[in-house]
């Protein structure tokens, strides 16, 4: 999943799963919302007071709205939607996945890849077009899309291509060229989000192979491996460049490490990246005489971290505890091993915490303050969050925002404090 903002700066999308909704603002002329497939989310001043006078037509889509908002089905039986983009044409550009990931089922016939176009001002996409190649030819799909200088760059299994978009066209006729290849594919999380600053920098989430760096994934007692090895090549971010084509991935490329899994890659108007850190599962169940019911359900937090060249994030050596609101050892540790592998509990602190299992997958910046979001603020990184109903039962599809009263979000270094995120 993934939000982006287009150029004029009114609009945002958001992504949820196989649905495709729009939304809008009931009661705030100047403010569109569209939400698409597992979220499509946007607002744009192009509708007049009158229209958004109206009361919400229908069922909102199915899915829960804060007041003053209102959805429709944008795209429907789309596939798994992973991540999405808007083009400044408003064509919205949709990678979807399938394979293992998914059990093998049955995708939808056709690309991998789809265009979607509301040529009517309906709110309801009624151009869709499928491209790239399908589950025919063996391709599972893929998570990440970003556009960069007019083209298309789209993840499709172990690699990274780049479609060129012709003026006027949908869907793109040309073969892709290929950006980076031979990205892992194996383990728990065998997607590759990612994302493009303006000068080009191909900033690409590698998430880990394993839950923890067990001897035996998932299995309750088995001993961590020391030193994690999994380090050199999984659980942080890479970074390429998008301007150059034929590029194999190699250790050498790594931004970032102890990354779990960082899918929301985002930049804020000053530049910074940052991405929404998934934590690890399954401290109850592997260690169920150290952790109770309760920290099963909350423990540990998902983060959203400030990205920094060079700085290790924790994983697999601790993990952010949110009623000690730090980064801590797991019970199962012993601390003077940990610290000498490189875990240093008050090292790095997120930007911020989230309860566990909420699994954010996509952030974007705002910097509108007429925004109807919740709260005053100046800056705001909306994000979707999907939980996992094994560790926790209240689990679902949310949207939810983080607003800072100050003029640059707080980093590691800063101690300005951020309000709790509205859902």
């Amino acid at each position: 999943m993934t939000g982006s903002v287009p150029k004029d700066g009114n609009t945002m999308h958001m992504m949820r799963d196989t649905l495709c909704i729009r939304a809008r603002m009931a009661r705030r002329p100047a403010i569109i919302l569209r939400i698409l497939g597992v979220l499509l989310l946007s607002a744009s001043a192009s509708e007049g007071a009158a229209a958004a006078a109206q009361p919400c037509a229908g069922d909102n889509g199915g899915i829960t709205l804060p007041p003053g908002f209102c959805a429709t089905v944008f795209a429907d039986n789309v596939g798994h939607a992973r991540q999405m983009v808007v083009a400044p044409n408003g064509v919205v550009y949709v990678n979807t996945w399938s394979g293992p990931y998914y059990r093998n089922d049955t995708p939808p016939s056709g690309g991998f890849l789809l265009a979607l176009q509301d040529t009517t001002g309906d709110g309801r996409a009624d151009v869709v077009v499928r491209f790239g190649p399908g589950g025919e030819s063996g391709n599972a799909g893929g998570t990440g899309i970003a556009l960069y200088k007019g083209a298309l760059y789209v993840e499709t299994n172990d690699r990274i291509v780049r479609y060129p978009l012709s003026p006027g066209a949908i869907a793109p006729s040309a073969p892709p060229e290929v950006i980076v290849s031979g990205l892992p594919l194996t383990g728990d999380h065998p997607m590759h989000p990612f994302r493009i600053d303006a000068q080009g920098a191909l900033y690409v989430d590698l998430g880990s192979a394993t839950n923890s760096c067990q001897v035996e994934n998932r299995m309750p007692n088995s001993a961590g491996i020391q030193p994690c090895t999994e380090l050199e090549t999984r659980a942080g971010i890479w970074r390429y460049d998008a301007n150059r084509t034929g590029q194999r991935f190699s250790p050498a490329e790594r931004f970032a490490t102890g990354l779990r899994n960082g899918e929301g890659i985002a930049f804020d108007s000053a530049g910074r990246i940052f991405a929404t850190q998934h934590g690890r599962d399954q401290l109850r169940e592997n260690w169920p005489r150290l952790y109770t019911p309760e920290q099963r359900a909350r423990e540990p937090a998902e983060e959203l971290v400030q990205l920094e060249r060079g700085v290790d994030y924790g994983w697999p050596y601790c993990y952010f505890d949110l009623a000690q609101h730090s980064l801590s050892l797991p019970r199962n540790t012993v601390a003077t091993a940990a610290k000498r592998l490189g875990c240093v509990p008050i090292s790095v602190h997120p930007s911020r915490p989230f309860p566990g299992i909420g699994r954010p997958t996509t952030s974007c910046f705002m910097t509108d303050v007429s925004s109807p979001l919740p709260t005053r603020a100046v800056r705001s990184s909306p994000s979707t969050a999907r939980g996992i109903a094994r560790r926790c039962p209240r689990a679902a599809t949310m949207w939810c925002s983080s607003h800072w009263r100050t003029a640059k979000p707080p980093g590691r270094s800063s101690s300005s404090p951020m309000a709790s995120p509205a859902q």
